[in-house]
């Protein structure tokens, strides 16, 4: 299987703008949580430390995983320390669970990177 993970850690004001992006490269299908965590940056001055950010993932085919994890970075970046984290996992396996069978990379079509 040929496929591969790009997850990212982001501040949630640059939620817009990641998306915009992603799907205006022909990036249609991702998902988006909140999460909480404590990362080099934390608030000391507060009882609870821990810093709210959004969890983005999606699933590719190998030979995008590098630009779309690029194209995330470019848009969730705005210059400050401590921005968040992008990476690109291998997946051994994954199933449809509709159909019960095993993914296929080329069932991953809507993820085909628009050119510029």
């Amino acid at each position: 299987m040929s496929l591969k993970k790009v997850t990212a850690i982001f501040n949630g004001l640059q939620l817009d703008i990641v998306e915009k992006a992603l799907v205006s490269h022909g990036v249609n299908g991702f998902t988006v949580e909140k999460v909480r965590g404590r990362g080099a940056y934390f608030n000391s001055y507060s009882r609870d430390p821990l810093t709210t950010h959004i969890l983005l993932t999606t699933y590719t085919r190998t030979k995008y995983a590098r630009a779309i994890a690029q194209l995330i970075i470019d848009a969730a970046h705005v210059n400050t320390d401590n921005e968040g984290l992008v990476s690109i996992s291998p997946i051994d396996e994954a199933y449809w669970i509709n159909t019960k069978q095993c993914c296929d990379e080329n069932q991953f079509y809507f993820y085909e990177m628009k050119s510029d």
